[in-house]
């Protein structure tokens, strides 16, 4: 019986220290789900070009993120409806989001998207600044072609001729 005692205890000490460690995982898991799931929700706000409510989604969803691709996506995001809303900080945004997430994959991303933004709405010289950060070799040959043109009218629309003619020859 006393050689009892001593497992006993163990057993008991390890199935405590069990429930307190499901309890804690449980704990971040639904963190992170709810996380995701108001993450999803933004992605299909800003789907739906409901900017605003998108733009205040991500910005919960950045604060409370533990995961850093999660909290570079929302800053891309939040960046993004700031370009769309037309918000005075929204190149600063862009800017910031590029500088704390050099790794992220959407970095690319936000120069081709914020200078097509610029450009579909006749900003030509604001399109023109975020072109010239593209990094060409990881466009697609779609990407490619639209951004030569987008490239070369812009160019044209400043009056910059032999540039413009550079970027319109290659489509």
């Amino acid at each position: 019986k006393k050689n009892l005692k001593p497992m006993r205890k163990t057993l008991f000490a390890f199935t405590v220290f069990l429930f307190i460690s499901t309890y804690a995982f449980s704990q971040q898991t639904a963190a992170l789900t709810n996380d995701l799931v108001d993450y999803n929700k933004a992605i299909e706000l800003y789907n739906n070009n409901q900017f605003l409510a998108a733009q205040t989604l991500f910005s919960k969803v950045k604060s409370t993120a533990e995961e850093e691709t999660i909290e570079g996506d929302c800053a891309y995001y939040i960046a993004n409806c700031a370009v769309r809303l037309n918000q005075q900080n929204a190149d600063q945004l862009m800017e910031e989001f590029v500088e704390d997430y050099p790794t992220s994959i959407k970095r690319n991303d936000a120069y081709i998207n914020v200078a097509n933004y610029y450009f579909e709405n006749g900003k030509y010289s604001y399109a023109r600044k975020w072109y010239d950060k593209v990094d060409e070799s990881s466009l697609s040959r779609g990407e490619m072609e639209k951004y030569n043109f987008n490239n070369g009218y812009a160019y044209f629309k400043s009056k910059r001729y032999n540039e413009a003619k550079k970027y319109l020859n290659r489509v």
